[in-house]
């Protein structure tokens, strides 16, 4: 649909929308405003995906994945946010948790360091902490959960492919 253009008794031209269009382009304004696209939290490869793990007669459900980094690498927000949790955690290590709007939550474990404190409003530049290897980790990584509405995603179908 075009805008039409009129004259106003002598003003400048304006637009004349339907009110239907006036409307959506608001609601389309306000949203991108609103919105940001979500980014990995730290470069590297992955190396243990979200889903069901293990072999033999125990599997076990990773709740997220697993990030390849050299200890001591910036770990990011996937979004900007609020922390709910910065602390240790059994199994986790070093892990902060940071509430999105949404129902979306985030966590990132593992951390050989935390830089940020509970209730603490964060941006996508904020850095969380460090990458390591604390709690039950292998080798260095962070590993990284997407919570939406209360059950846990797959991180890649969320963020896309990470980057290398």
């Amino acid at each position: 649909m075009r805008a039409t253009v009129q004259a106003d008794r002598g003003t400048s031209p304006r637009c004349i929308w339907p009110a239907m269009h006036r409307g959506l382009l608001v609601l389309c304004v306000l949203a991108a405003s609103a919105c940001q696209t979500p980014q990995w939290p730290v470069e590297g490869p992955i190396r243990s995906p979200y889903g069901v793990r293990g072999g033999g007669f125990v599997a076990e459900v990773h709740r997220g994945v697993d990030v390849a980094v050299p200890v001591g690498t910036r770990v990011r927000p996937i979004l900007s946010g609020r922390v709910r949790f910065a602390g240790v955690m059994e199994g986790y290590g070093n892990v902060v948790w940071v509430d999105h709007s949404d129902d979306l939550l985030s966590v990132y474990a593992h951390l050989s360091e935390i830089s940020v404190e509970p209730a603490q409003e964060i941006t996508k530049a904020t850095v969380l902490g460090l990458s390591g290897r604390s709690g039950n980790a292998t080798g260095p990584h962070l590993h990284l959960e997407v919570w939406r509405w209360g059950r846990e995603v797959d991180p890649v179908h969320f963020l896309g492919r990470p980057r290398r």
